[in-house]
């Protein structure tokens, strides 16, 4: 593992990171330590300034990778009238030249984000934000690439990248933190955002005792995600979720579901069993088993089901109890995805940069702050 680092740049291509007034930088290694830079918590409403220069950011990871690395993008914007104009813009985010998302600000005291997985080939992933109104300049808050690990999504393929439409820990009440918050750097391995929902018509259940870290199985989901669940009252009943889609009207959908029981049994309870069925839009996609977690230890694993579909508008997620479950059935998480097609593309971009190793490892970067000047393009790369 090479350690990760700022690169100055080259001044024929590239002005030393100084020159980024006021834009704020974090690097962590592969064990969440901060390289260079602050792990504080920048506040939108001061990291947005005008950019001076360029730079390149370098993440360095493991040697000898075989596959391809899947990057975590994270772009944020906070609009906060700060041109005094009171015209937030909206405007095109791309990703090596391909459609990431349609950005539309707002005079809202919240930032949006727009988060992507995404399997590159190359050295570094480009990031455009494209000028689609005449008078509306595009900006952008922070931006932020974390590189997955091998055993996660890996049942995407080299021609699609996976636009985030929700990643909910059921059942929970407040959202698991990323590496910039308080509660631990080795919970959440990927700067993902889990938001915590409970709901007045499934009771929650959760552990006695809740564990920190992050389990080593598919996708890595973090302890405080599979502690928490939501379950039917009853055995005969079932949990229903709406997933709306839109603006967009027509989607290739990935649903991700996260199964385990937070609840730990005397082992000797072995009519405990939890089997589901899942539907999406009335038709049978799966049955699974939900690991059972038992007092001796405290540990247990996870069930994970991937199911690719196609949406229209909206989808609704059914979970009932399957023959030989004698437990309400749960659900602890899901990831909602819609599918990017990225098999052509690609374009030209101008000179900012965030340069991110080729290979797959278990480092993060991220930039804060910028407004494009007067071109119609402003590149990340």
């Amino acid at each position: 593992m090479k350690s990760a680092s700022i690169e100055s740049g080259n001044p024929e291509k590239c002005p030393s990171i100084s020159t980024l007034v006021g834009i704020q930088y974090l690097l962590l290694d592969h064990d969440n330590e901060t390289m260079t830079g602050s792990r504080t918590s920048y506040s939108m409403s001061v990291i947005r300034v005008p950019v001076v220069g360029s730079a390149n950011v370098t993440i360095s990871a493991a040697e000898g990778s075989t596959l391809p690395p899947i990057l975590n993008a994270i772009a944020g914007f906070y609009y906060g009238n700060y041109d005094g104009l009171s015209k937030p813009p909206s405007f095109r985010l791309e990703i090596d030249g391909h459609v990431w998302a349609n950005v539309t600000t707002s005079m809202s005291e919240e930032p949006i984000y727009y988060e992507l997985l995404y399997k590159y080939n190359g050295r570094y992933a480009t990031v455009c934000l494209v000028r689609t109104a005449g008078g509306e300049v595009p900006f952008i808050s922070s931006l932020e690439g974390t590189l997955t690990y091998f055993n996660s999504y890996q049942f995407m393929d080299n021609k699609t990248a996976l636009y985030l439409h929700s990643r909910i820990n059921y059942g929970a009440n407040e959202s698991v933190r990323t590496y910039r918050q308080s509660i631990g750097i080795n919970e959440e391995r990927f700067n993902r955002v889990w938001e915590s929902r409970e709901t007045s018509k499934y009771p929650s259940i959760s552990r006695d005792q809740v564990l920190y870290g992050y389990l080593d199985y598919d996708n890595m989901a973090p302890w405080l995600v599979m502690a928490y669940a939501i379950q039917a009252h009853k055995i005969t009943d079932s949990i229903q979720l709406s997933v709306d889609f839109s603006p967009r009207t027509s989607v290739q959908a990935d649903f991700i579901l996260y199964f385990a029981d937070p609840i730990c049994h005397d082992s000797d309870l072995l009519n405990v069993t939890r089997i589901v069925e899942v539907y999406i839009d009335n038709i049978q996609m799966r049955i699974l088993d939900v690991p059972k977690c038992y007092y001796s230890g405290g540990r247990t694993s996870y069930s994970m089901s991937m199911i690719r579909v196609p949406v229209v508008g909206s989808a609704n997620v059914t979970i009932s109890s399957a023959e030989g479950s004698t437990m309400p059935p749960i659900l602890n998480a899901m990831e909602v995805f819609s599918r990017v097609d990225i098999s052509k593309g690609g374009g030209h971009f101008l000179s900012f940069s965030a340069l991110l190793g080729s290979e797959t490892g278990k480092s993060s970067g991220s930039l804060h702050g910028g407004t494009a000047g007067n071109g119609d393009e402003f590149g990340f790369r």
